[in-house]
This record gives structure tokens, sequence and C-alpha cells, in this order.
């Protein structure tokens, strides 16, 4: 019951917070008025202690138990100070949130600027959904790289929601923070499947399965084994060289083309054929094979290296969902 209610009055005070500071752009400085502190259980047993002290120090007219009394009520507050300040007029810049895959674990680059002219020292930043988070030092008149991790489990944008900044810097008696609403998100691609079947068969160079004539003899390369590979065409000194099947490239037959067809798959769910596609993906991309990517309603046409990896994954990623919000259906 004490958990549920602490909860609410959590939620309620989030809302309230957010309302009072409006939204929130890629760059936020943490000014008093959206900083808030409050001691913490180390702190409340101080005070109670020092509360006890004077007391006893009224009770007993003792001028060295008044002494200390007040010198511990100082520091308290000196404290008090120090952790405020350690947070104020802070400059907060979204920086790089790399795709990774459902599953993972995505890093928000947060810049963390210091103007002063002071170090800001255990500044700890987190995500909302995420008990993990990262602690910076920032030198003064410079800035640090806060890389707050975030868990994704499905496939689309994943937004990184409320953005905790808190201290409890020097004596750990008050912890001070700020909320920050950042509009700021990650794509998180489908999870690659564990096992895959084997990749669809290729085409000729022109993607229809008729291999060009002309130039047959024009060697431009070679590329790693893949199956249904004429053994004519198997480089077998080189293999050997490198202990692993390689296959001559000639330019005028062009490079055959692999169609990652979600009709080629067997009977499955949606997310499992997008699972197997995004295994297909990658397995092509490490054979640097060309190849094009087939979806309902959406087809992307053949082509190879880190550009055509990223376009077909990011299709995969938003395959049935709106492009401009979080989440799977």
């Amino acid at each position: 019951m004490l958990a549920q209610a602490r909860a609410f009055m959590g939620r309620r005070m989030q809302e309230w917070a957010r309302r009072r500071q409006g939204p929130d752009g890629q760059r936020v400085i943490i000014s008093q008025r959206r900083l808030y502190i409050l001691p913490t259980g180390q702190g409340l047993l101080y005070g109670l202690t020092v509360f006890v002290m004077l007391l006893g120090s009224m009770n007993y007219a003792n001028s060295m138990g008044f002494m200390l009394t007040f010198v511990l009520a100082a520091l308290g507050v000196v404290a008090m100070n120090a952790t405020h300040a350690n947070l104020v007029d802070l400059q907060l810049t979204a920086g790089k949130a790399a795709p990774v895959f459902a599953g993972e674990t995505a890093r928000f680059e947060v810049h963390v600027h210091n103007g002063g002219r002071r170090t800001r020292t255990g500044v700890t930043l987190g995500a909302e959904t995420d008990e993990r988070t990262v602690t910076s030092d920032i030198p003064p008149a410079a800035h640090s790289i806060a890389p707050v991790p975030l868990i994704t489990t499905r496939r689309g944008w994943t937004p990184l929601g409320r953005l905790s900044v808190e201290t409890s810097y020097p004596l750990g008696l008050f912890r001070a923070w700020s909320w920050v609403y950042m509009q700021w998100r990650v794509l998180v691609y489908p999870a690659p499947a564990e096992h895959a079947p084997p990749l669809p068969p290729a085409l000729g160079g022109d993607g229809m399965g008729r291999p060009r004539e002309e130039g047959e003899d024009d060697f431009s390369g070679l590329r790693n084994y893949q199956p249904g590979d004429s053994p004519r065409r198997i480089a077998w000194k080189a293999s050997a060289r490198e202990q692993q099947l390689l296959t001559k490239r000639f330019s005028g037959t062009g490079d055959e083309t692999h169609w990652l067809d979600w009709d080629y798959l067997p009977a499955m769910s949606e997310e499992q054929r997008l699972s197997m596609l995004c295994r297909w993906v990658l397995q092509a991309h490490a054979a640097k094979l060309v190849y094009g990517l087939k979806l309902p309603g959406q087809s992307i046409q053949p082509a190879a290296g880190d550009e055509q990896r990223d376009r077909c994954l990011e299709a995969l990623a938003l395959f049935g969902l709106n492009a401009n919000a979080g989440g799977s259906p």
C-alpha cells in the first residue's frame, strides 16, 4: 500500500514538473527553476542527529554541545548549497543514438557542457525505463559525453522518454535532480533470427536470371563462395591460399542478384518473417553480395554496401508501423 502511494505521488509530481517546465528541445539548460532538491535517507538521519544534539545541549546548557551542533548544522547547509550548485546551469545537448537490434542496449550520447569555473563531480544521468545509469565528471569550461543506456524490446522508433539528471555530491546528505524531456528516439531493427533458411538462389546481373554475354573473360575480382556458384568459377589456388572457397567475378556478367523476398519464406508470423529477412540482410552484406528486398507493398532495388544494408534494415524495422511513431503495432 505504501509503495502504491509513493508511485502515485511520484507520477503526480512528474506530471506537475512537466507542465511547469514546458516542452524541451534538443538542447536544455538546467536552470534553478527546473532543479529540485530533497534530503536523502542519510540526510534525514543527519538532521535528526543534529536536532537531538540541540535538545541535549539545551537540556544541559552545554556550550561545547551548542558549538558542535551549530557547526554540524552549518555543514549541512553548506552541503545542500554545494549539491544544488553541482547541477545548476549545466547544458545538455542530444548527440548520437546509433540503431540497434531489438533486445540490445541503445546508448543515447548526451553532451553535458559545463560553462562554469569549477568541476561538476558525480553527475548521474539515466533513462526513465532503465535502472542503469551513467555517472560523469565535467571539467570546468568543457563538456563530457554521457552514453545513457536503454534496453530495447520492440522494433521501430523507441523514444528516450524522461531523462533524469541528479547528484548527491559532495556528502550524500541531499539529492538534487532535474527531469528533461528531449524529443529523442532511436531506430530499433528486428532481432535477427538465430537460424534462417539458405539465401534465395542468385539471379543474373540484370536481376532477371539472364547473365550478360559480353566480356565474360574480363576478370574483376574475387568474392566469397555462395551455394549454387558454378565450380568452373571457383578460384582454387586463391581458395587454397586463403583457406576458404572464393569465386571469380567477371565485369561482363555483372554481380549476381539475390532477391530477399517476403513470399520466399515458409508460412510463419509477421515478426518471424522480419527476423528471417533481417538475418538474410546481414548474411548478404557480410558476403558482399548484390541483393534487393521485397516486402508487401514495398521493394528496395538491388545494391550492395553499407547504405544498402542500412536501407533494408530500416525498411524491416518500420514495416507496418507509422514512421513517425515509436513502438510496434
